[in-house]
């Protein structure tokens, strides 16, 4: 298991990565935790659905597009980052962390990987 926080107070995002055999689920969660989106990556394409009402879509989109490359390695994303009355910067704020957190994902998933899995 891999997992760490990025952002502060408020805005503070978890990640955690949990291996489920060959494969992996990563959990992005903040604030009020809940299940707001899911994707599934495998075979090099990704999907993802939504909670009605709910935008972590713009967490997961990102994420899930990077790790198509990773074509032998089921990969679950789960999000759901709530915060009350939260502002227009502070989910700027937010993406533009995400942002980090993907390259801190990627980055661990090839480390671990990377000897056993083909890439594209």
């Amino acid at each position: 298991m891999y997992k760490f926080s990025v952002g502060n107070g408020n805005i503070k995002v978890d990640y955690k990565i949990e291996e489920i055999g060959d494969d992996l689920q990563i959990s992005i969660t903040g604030g009020v935790v809940h299940i707001g989106c899911v994707g599934l990556v495998t075979n090099g394409v990704y999907d993802i659905v939504s909670v009605k009402n709910h935008k972590e879509f713009e967490i997961i989109q990102p994420l899930a597009q990077r790790l198509t490359k990773y074509n032998d390695i089921t990969i679950l994303i789960m999000a759901g980052i709530h915060v009350d009355e939260i502002t227009l910067d502070e989910i700027k704020e937010i993406l533009e962390n995400n942002k980090v957190a993907i390259e801190k994902i990627d980055k661990y998933i090839s480390s671990e990987y990377n000897m056993f899995h083909e890439f594209k």
